[in-house]
């Protein structure tokens, strides 16, 4: 009998928490009962605090908190009505403007680019917009506020330079093609797949699902290999014993077959002939072009190709070789006095020892290369 495979149990939403995470929620939530607590006897203080305290709240004459709230919303229905109506006018803005840049995203990789920087923009400019409207309606004079927050514009200007820097810089890029979402990139030795191009950041994602937010004023090399197509390139190593001409025949017919076989390869393979010879093998160059997302696959489906194709046709894929010289064990001629104490004087002469011989063993060697000089034109000469 088979046994029961025993299900994983699954875990409630606060079994999955960390214990600091516990934490932080039990404080949040034992300091949000405190606030309302704090609120309730503060709307309701002439019961709880007593008639003395309440009318120094609410003033002589009011009955507490929540008739004063309840007046407040009476004569204020229409600012909130329009407060409502400003909010859902935002929202529907938002949510029109990102539907119309989402349909642009099975357009060209520009477009897309374009679209993702227009859907951020709109995002802060609606946002914007609504707040001075909704204090427009609460009787704020919003021009004053706008002439006054100038200064400290101006201020935090100063300090939000990077911030300024990176919206300008994810300008140009947009406007310059540099690179568009969806294209193979490599950012400062980064390589990825550009998913967002933000105001203030690109997101890349590599081949293992990290995305990395890159703050675009910091982008100093960019490497885009999307463009124009990728080559991908096989080195294939043979022993010196094959035939390197059946070799090669076996590799150009396999050429002609392998694009039906590897739907990716859009141009090619081509042999390109001896890439080198090493030292245990010759090695034989086969490129095609293929498009940069595919090219790692691409390269793979070759090698396992060539592989089964030398295995069908029994071509020996060479190990290295390591080749061990036995000791000479031959008699070797041995040098006589004259030419022992030669080289002792030469050696003494390097060293810097002088003796009475020195002069005598420069003579002596300059002799030997004279002679053989002499000797070597005589052999030329005949």
């Amino acid at each position: 009998m088979k046994e029961k495979q025993v299900e994983p149990k699954k875990l409630n939403w606060w079994t999955r928490k960390r214990t600091s995470s516990k934490i932080l929620f039990i404080v949040g939530v034992f300091f949000l009962l405190i606030f309302l607590a704090l609120f309730i006897v503060l709307m309701d203080a002439r019961r709880f605090l007593g008639n003395e305290l309440g009318d120094m709240l609410y003033g002589e004459g009011q009955a507490g908190g929540w008739e004063m709230l309840g007046q407040k919303i009476v004569s204020d229905v229409p600012s909130w009505i329009l407060t409502f109506i400003i909010i859902f006018v935002a929202i529907f803005i938002s949510f029109v403007g990102s539907f119309i840049t989402h349909l642009f995203d099975y357009g060209t990789k520009r477009v897309k680019t374009v679209a993702s920087l227009i859907r951020s923009l709109l995002k802060y400019v609606v946002i914007i917009a609504a707040v001075c409207f909704i204090l427009v309606v609460w009787g704020v004079d919003v021009a004053s506020v706008v002439a006054g927050v100038g200064v400290i514009t101006l201020i935090i200007g100063l300090g939000c330079q990077n911030l300024i820097q990176d919206v300008v810089s994810g300008l140009f890029i947009v406007f310059d093609d540099y690179f568009a979402a969806g294209e193979t990139v490599i950012i400062d030795g980064f390589r990825g797949t550009i998913v967002e191009v933000g105001l203030k950041s690109t997101k890349v994602q590599d081949y293992g699902g990290n995305i990395k937010s890159i703050t675009n004023s910091s982008i100093n090399t960019v490497v885009n290999m999307s463009r124009l197509n990728s080559i991908a390139k096989v080195v294939l190593s043979i022993s010196y014993n094959e035939d390197i001409e059946r070799v090669e025949a076996l590799i150009i017919k396999e050429c002609e077959e392998l694009k039906k076989k590897i739907p990716n390869i859009i141009e090619g393979p081509w042999y390109k002939g001896i890439d080198s010879v090493g030292n245990s093998s010759i090695n034989l160059l086969v490129l095609c072009f293929t498009k940069e997302d595919n090219r790692f696959q691409v390269t793979r489906d070759l090698n396992r190709e060539f592989y089964l194709l030398f295995k069908k046709n029994d071509i020996q894929i060479p190990f290295n070789q390591i080749t061990v010289n036995p000791q000479d064990e031959q008699k070797r001629q041995k040098a006589n006095k004259e030419e022992i104490d030669l080289a002792n004087d030469v050696q003494d002469s390097l060293r810097g020892i002088k003796n009475s011989n020195e002069v005598k063993t420069r003579k002596k060697f300059n002799k030997m290369i004279k002679e053989s000089y002499e000797k070597t034109r005589s052999d030329f000469d005949e």
